[in-house]
């Protein structure tokens, strides 16, 4: 250690100065490194993850974009199959009858069953709930009972073929009375729940 110090005491004092200068600048340049580079290093790394994120993000986003076309078509194919359904299964009134209207539909279904419709009239109706004030056109269930006459196949190949044809009618009552005149026919009154829209009822 004394040889150390008596070696730099022989230095001249423009070499010590010259030491000294480069012992400053490596601890400066130290400290520029670890508070200046170091986090602008940790900065620059979180930018690079953060890009990375951000493309794949993009990434996901043209290829939703590409296939908004394929989407739109799919879209268009549902509303189409929605709109059949409602236009099929949401009835409305026949003379300003419901129930003209589900005698007309359920006719040629009694006529191919064998089961012979006498009257039809129209039940209670439930409406659904509307906004205040309700609109011209209203939304509600409608039921609708007929009655008739047929074997108890006849009855059931009627029932069956209205729920096929109508699937949005939900069969809500069925009522079948045995004659003694005719043993092999009998009385029926069906009633049938059916979605129906029309004018505003006063």
């Amino acid at each position: 250690m004394s040889d150390g110090l008596f070696s730099l005491k022989k230095l001249t004092p423009p070499i010590r100065l010259m030491l000294g200068a480069t012992g400053a600048a490596l601890a400066v340049a130290l400290a520029v490194a670890y508070f200046g580079i170091w986090p602008a290093y940790q900065r620059l790394k979180g930018l690079r993850a953060e890009t990375e994120q951000l493309d794949a993000t993009y990434s996901r986003m043209q290829k939703d974009i590409a296939g908004i076309p394929q989407q739109r078509t799919q879209t268009d194919a549902a509303e189409a199959e929605r709109d059949a359904w409602v236009r099929d299964g949401v009835i409305e009134p026949l003379l300003g009858s419901y129930a003209m209207r589900g005698k007309s539909l359920l006719d040629p279904l009694a006529n191919a069953s064998g089961f012979a419709i006498s009257a039809v009239k129209e039940d209670r109706f439930i409406p659904l709930q509307v906004p205040t004030p309700p609109p011209q056109q209203l939304h509600g269930r409608q039921l609708i009972e007929c009655s008739g006459f047929g074997s108890y196949a006849q009855i059931v190949a009627f029932v069956q073929a209205a729920e096929q044809k109508f699937p949005f009618a939900i069969l809500s009552g069925l009522r079948i009375e045995s004659q003694s005149q005719t043993p092999e026919r009998h009385k029926a009154t069906i009633t049938f729940e059916w979605p129906v829209k029309g004018e505003k009822r006063k």
